[in-house]
């Protein structure tokens, strides 16, 4: 058993990736004396009875939905925290907040963007407390398609902190389960979220099947066992919802600004296409990558649904596609298939989103707007992004290799993931990790490194190995704290 401990493994990640776990006291003081004076005058939002929908240890609640069914359709309100009230451009709470850009989640960890006191209690969407929100209402026709939308700061009170898993059962227990004043509202968005699934797979965009570990670990904080993380028709619920609030706030900045924050994914590199093109033609399927190709690019991964290697084959169009980028100008949203997109529902932990509210109150209060250095400061939020990304699966990759350890010497069926001059990447779907099998333990042969096809061919014996080949590998030296694992032909 290893000596290393989960805190070993957050201290690392933290050191590699440049986190910032301490606050400055200048924040920790600025924080601790903000409070809220609310007067006694009932604001319009409050009579309606918004709930919150998240994870069973969130604490950090940013967006709350009311939805209710009209004659035209549908009419949905999404109140979001009001950080930019607390958060004041030159304060020290927000240079810290503009460093760090984004809070971070590791197993049994957050490294938090905003200190505690506002991230978890003042602009936390707390039930049946005042809280002071970004709302925007907007009403679509009954096929789910947006007719009219309109923003406006307020104060909310929600009537329930609700989970997902309490969503799901509600759900599949026909509206059974739940009780207050909410009920009728949470009816309403699931009709709404039908129709906004629907318009989701007219307009083609991607829905990856991606594998990923829930970790359920034991009181030693090591892992107890692995399972693959489900998405719930709630996770889905509130997803649509946000991405409607998204779009419209994106809509909001394109008509009334030159320059503002968007949320831009394009179109895949052609290279990279080429590359998944012959790949996928290896494997027996026939796509071509052309124009036509990548635009329906969302039926052919219903196509290959039902395969064995569905998840394989869905992390290598996945590799083929580009980040998603911060932008002052709107370049589109090739996955989600939006002409304008941006991120308004988390400025808690995102600071993008913090950027856009400011955006949007200065327009609802024609208020000018500075957007010197705009573009470097999307950059930068860009690569703390990135930076967060991986650490966070840093993280998990350390207590997958510890867990890995259990299976030293055992074999495992695992897909090629990654083809290198060094060797082969190979992702071992029962254990949800993946190791590095050195072209030196491969089958004795002279290997050649074939970088157009994500080959090595073997030039003596005729050995083949390509990326997307299923083969037989078997757990070898493991670096826990490096999250290395060594494989074995």
């Amino acid at each position: 058993m290893s000596n290393t401990t989960i805190s070993d493994y957050h201290s690392k990640a933290i050191y590699d990736y440049g986190l910032s776990p301490i606050w400055p006291e200048k924040v920790l003081i600025e924080s601790k004396v903000i409070e809220d004076k609310f007067t006694d005058d009932i604001h319009e939002l409050e009579k309606f009875p918004f709930i919150t929908i998240d994870g069973e240890d969130a604490k950090d609640f940013d967006d709350a939905i009311y939805c209710s069914a009209t004659n035209n359709g549908f009419h949905l309100k999404v109140a979001i925290a009001d950080v930019s009230h607390y958060v004041k451009e030159g304060s020290s709470i927000n240079k810290e907040a503009s460093k760090r850009t984004t809070s971070v989640y590791f197993p049994q960890k957050v490294v938090p963007m905003l200190p505690e006191n506002l991230s978890n209690e003042l602009c936390s969407l707390q039930p049946n407390k005042r809280r002071r929100a970004l709302c925007v209402e907007i009403d679509f026709d009954k096929d789910g398609i947006i007719n009219k939308y309109q923003f406006k700061r307020g104060i909310i009170k929600s009537s329930a902190r609700l989970t997902y898993s309490q969503v799901e059962k509600f759900y599949s227990e026909e509206y059974q389960g739940l009780e207050g004043p909410y009920v009728n509202s949470l009816e309403s968005s699931f009709y709404l979220f039908k129709k906004l699934l629907a318009q989701r797979q007219m307009r083609g965009a991607l829905d990856f099947e991606i594998s990923e570990p829930a970790i359920n670990l034991n009181k030693e904080k090591k892992i107890k066992s692995l399972y693959q993380r489900k998405r719930l028709f709630s996770h889905k619920l509130i997803e649509e919802l946000m991405l409607a609030a998204n779009i419209v706030a994106a809509d909001f900045i394109e008509k009334n600004l030159d320059h503002g924050v968007y949320r831009v994914h394009e179109t895949p590199e052609s290279i990279k296409i080429d590359r998944l093109s012959q790949t996928l033609k290896r494997r027996g399927i026939n796509w071509h990558g052309d124009t036509e190709d990548i635009q329906n690019l969302s039926n052919f991964l219903k196509k290959i649904s039902s395969r064995k290697d569905v998840s394989i084959l869905n992390t290598l169009v996945l590799q083929s596609m580009q980040r998603a980028e911060y932008k002052t100008k709107n370049k589109g949203h090739f996955g989600l298939k939006f002409d304008r997109y941006t991120h308004f529902t988390s400025p808690i932990r995102r600071y993008p989103d913090l950027l856009v509210h400011r955006m949007i109150i200065s327009i609802l209060n024609k208020e000018k707007i500075n957007t010197e250095s705009l573009e470097e400061i999307l950059e930068y939020c860009s690569q703390k992004e990135r930076d967060a990304e991986f650490a966070s699966k840093q993280v998990i990759q350390n207590l997958l290799c510890e867990y890995a350890n259990n299976f030293k010497g055992k074999n495992f069926s695992g897909f090629i993931t990654g083809v290198k001059d060094f060797g082969l990447f190979v992702d071992i779907p029962d254990l949800f990790t993946s190791g590095l099998l050195h072209v030196n333990d491969l089958p004795d042969d002279f290997y050649r490194y074939n970088a157009r096809n994500q080959t090595l061919d073997g030039r003596k014996r005729g050995n083949k190995f390509s990326l997307g080949d299923e083969i037989k590998v078997f757990i070898g030296d493991i670096k826990e704290l490096e999250g290395k694992i060594s494989l074995y032909y």
